[in-house]
This record gives structure tokens, sequence and C-alpha cells, in this order.
């Protein structure tokens, strides 16, 4: 299902009026986050170019190949969005358009009209025996890890329920790792939580189990 766009105003749009209300104003962009699948921006607004802290921020994600324009430009997307993010969280929206930004909303669009995955060819089960060697079984697993991906670990972490809201435990994990890595502003966790996940959040509590969990593990590895 896709969304009318029309009525989500564009961050060129914002930025119109921000420039035009801060002339003096600045607009950083950083990478919070990049690897071979998808890149995560963090944006500053300032209305003075001389001001030590920014008075909003946002964060955005895109993944690679996601789309058609993602296979060239999906570092560019997420800057855009990023900005957009951070000129709604100052006041730079317009009250006849919802908060999210045209940019925003295209991407959504883009995950929405993905084409599902064709399933891979079924293989014939291996059938353990006790007489199979180490070696067999070893191949084995091999074999099963090159079919679906993944590495072979000593313990596998499991979530009972992952669709189910995340607890309050989870909240105040992500909170605590997120303060860790000096991210304390209720806009700003919401804006890096939904750009992690792929989603578009209004607060913690919509978060599922599944996610939290996801949440808690990146934001930790990132940390280290």
């Amino acid at each position: 299902m896709g969304f009318n766009l029309d009525s989500y105003e564009t961050v060129e749009e914002r930025l119109v009026k921000f420039w035009e209300a801060h002339p003096e104003g600045r607009i950083l962009t950083s990478m919070v986050h990049y690897d071979d699948n998808k890149v995560v921006i963090r944006a500053e607004i300032y209305f003075n170019r001389e001001d030590d802290r920014p008075v909003a921020t946002g964060y955005a994600e895109e993944v690679r190949g996601s789309s058609p324009v993602n296979k060239t430009a999906h570092v560019e997307n997420a800057d855009t969005s990023a900005i957009g993010r951070g000129l709604a969280n100052c006041g730079f929206q317009s009250k006849a358009a919802p908060r999210p930004s045209r940019q925003e909303m295209e991407k959504v669009n883009r995950y929405n009209e993905r084409p599902a995955e064709r399933p891979a060819p079924a293989q014939k089960p291996y059938n353990y025996s006790k007489s199979d060697s180490p070696e067999m079984l070893a191949d084995a697993v091999d074999s099963v890890v090159k079919q679906f991906g993944g590495e072979v670990v000593d313990t596998a972490p499991s979530i009972k329920n992952p669709d189910e809201p995340a607890s309050p435990k989870q909240l105040g994990m992500i909170r605590a790792v997120l303060r860790g890595m000096e991210v304390t502003s209720q806009s700003d966790v919401i804006d890096l939580c939904g750009a992690t996940v792929g989603r578009l959040i209004n607060k913690l509590d919509e978060l599922t189990k599944g996610e939290a969990s996801m949440l808690i593990s990146k934001f930790k590895e990132q940390q280290n």
C-alpha cells in the first residue's frame, strides 16, 4: 500500500524556511554507522554557526540496494532524510503536513514495494547417525551455513514471543546504552531507534521484544 506523497513536504521546502529564519545558521551531518549493507546518518541543526550545541538533531537509515536509486545513492538519501527529521525537531515543519518528510515516506514506499524474496530450493535434510565421523558432521554444518547464511556459535540466544511489546527492562537497557553513546534527548533516541529498525516510531513503547533485543545488541556492539 503506497502513500500519497503530495501530502508530505520535501526536505528542500523545510530548508528554505530554515535559511530564511536563520541565515547565520549551519547544518552538519555525520555517519553514525556504515557497513556493506546500510548507513545511519545523524544531522545537527544550529541556529547560529557559532553555537557549540545543536538545537535539534535527526537520524535516518538507508539500506544499500533496497531500491534502484539506493544501489548508488543510499548514503545521499539517508543524509537528506536525517536533515529533514532534524528540521522537523526544531519546528521547521508545516502544521498542515504530517511530521515525516516526503523523502522519509518515499523510503517507506520503497520497502513496501520490494518484491518478496523467493525461498531457496529445498535440500535433502541431513540424517544424523551415531556412526558418522566428526568430519562428516562438520561438513553437514558447513552445508547448512552456506545454504542459509550465518555463523556457528556456542549458544544461540532466543527471544520468547518476539512480536510482543518490548519489556520495561529492555527499554531501560536501550536508554542506558544510548546514554553511554551520548544520545540523551527523547527525540534523538526515538529517531535513532526508528532508523535502526527501519520503520517510523513515535515512542519506544512501539518496539517489539525482537526489535528491542536487536537494538540492545547493535548499540552495545557500536560502543565497543
